[in-house]
């Protein structure tokens, strides 16, 4: 499962950086908010692939919480008076 993990890391960060980087310019707001939810929630399950002996509420509680917070935080970085603003 650590390869597996590994790759599943590796690619929803790779996404999460290009749809915040690039398709967050060119695509509907609704849209990329709703990938980077997907996103973050394949990092959070990704990253319990890594770890041993993981409970019922690891499984929820981290795909969850990456799902409300990678948008949250893109949100936060490319607004209003964010450090990445364009």
């Amino acid at each position: 499962m650590d390869a597996g993990g590994l790759a599943i890391v590796g690619v929803a960060a790779l996404a999460i950086v290009a749809t915040a980087g690039w398709l967050r310019t060119r695509a509907r707001r609704s849209a990329v908010l709703a990938l980077l939810a997907l996103e973050g929630a394949a990092l959070g399950a990704g990253g319990l692939l890594l770890l041993h002996d993981v409970g019922i509420a690891s499984w929820i509680a981290a795909p969850l919480a990456l799902a409300i917070g990678v948008p949250l935080h893109v949100t936060a970085l490319f607004s209003g008076d964010g450090p990445f603003r364009t």
